[in-house]
């Protein structure tokens, strides 16, 4: 049963090998890492979903960065959901413009802010998919088994590079 879960995008800039002089995604490690070591506190295991290529690499990153030595198996109570909004949604963005995108995205944000898993189940990941939003599918799928009556907390909601990218954590 879960009882915590981070959301976290899976942006390839939290590796440490794009590291760089200058942090161009700063404020998002920060949040992202702190959220990481609030929710992994005192737990031996926790799993990580998502569907992006880069999901599993980014995961581990941030739990390193976190200073988390437990493992990373299936069915832990304690969930690293690594997902993020669309990359359509500026003239500027990786997929450029859709004017679905924004609307999407807003969506997927009150859903991710509710607490309440049914919000996260009637997501579309076929839209999501089509926007260049990741991690929508595993949203749908964890938002089937959750319920509501989480406590939520958003820390970082910003697209400053024309993608959508939260850290939610929920507390049940």
């Amino acid at each position: 049963m879960i009882r915590r879960l981070v959301v976290l995008p899976p942006v390839p800039a939290l590796l440490p090998r794009y590291a760089s002089l200058e942090d161009p995604v700063a404020e998002l490690r920060v949040s992202a890492v702190a959220a990481v070591q609030a929710i992994t506190r005192g737990v031996e295991a926790v799993s990580v979903v998502g569907d992006d290529p880069f999901a599993p690499e980014v995961a581990r990153a941030l739990l390193d960065a976190a200073g988390f030595t437990g493992r990373v198996e299936d069915g832990a109570e304690v969930l690293l959901v690594m997902a993020n909004g669309t990359a359509k949604r500026g003239e500027k963005a990786p997929g450029h413009l859709d004017e679905r995108a924004l609307d999407f995205d807003d969506t997927v944000d009150l859903a991710l802010r509710s607490g309440d898993g049914s919000r996260l189940a009637a997501l579309d990941p076929q839209l999501g998919a089509e926007l260049w939003a990741s991690g929508i599918e595993p949203l749908v799928d964890l938002g089937e088994q959750l319920g509501d009556g989480w406590r939520v907390s958003v820390p970082y909601a910003d697209a400053p590079y024309g993608v959508l990218w939260w850290v939610v954590a929920w507390l049940h």
